[in-house]
């Protein structure tokens, strides 16, 4: 095999690994989105369930404070959670684009090394065209004489 067509083997190979590789960070991404979602709706049903017992067998000032401070600290847990989901969609999308331009890349490679195949094969049948060529001029030299 030629060398630039190794060469050009060899840099396809890597573009399908780097492929390979952007579609397992992806998976990943995926399963990041997943567990933010089911931690953000936890989050929510815990702020939900605390919140419709608030202010309920309260007998003093203070523990409708502590009451309302555990609460805002759980909204916020929620809210934080949320954050955290969209963190890691963005996360995902990025990681999407990197297939797309993984795939392409490998895409523009296999065509280049194709190219080069094409070209490679056309120069071998032309010099075997012209070695025939030039059997057949001296065969018909040699009959001529």
């Amino acid at each position: 095999m030629k060398p630039r067509i190794k060469r050009a083997a060899r840099l396809v190979e890597m573009a399908e690994k780097a492929e390979n590789a952007a579609r397992a960070k992806v998976a990943a991404a995926m399963q990041a989105v997943s567990d933010a979602k089911r931690d953000a709706q936890r989050e929510e049903q815990a702020w939900s369930d605390t919140a419709k017992g608030f202010a309920t067998g309260v007998q003093t000032v203070t523990e409708l404070q502590q009451q309302a401070a555990y609460l805002e600290t759980l909204r916020r847990r929620a809210n934080a959670a949320a954050k955290r989901v969209e963190k890691a969609q963005e996360h995902e999308r990025a990681c999407a684009a990197e297939v797309v331009q993984a795939a392409q890349e490998k895409r523009k490679l296999e065509l280049w090394r194709d190219r080069i195949v094409d070209a490679v094969r056309a120069e071998e049948q032309r010099l075997e065209r012209l070695a025939n060529d030039a059997l057949a001029a001296r065969i018909a030299n040699q009959g001529e004489t």
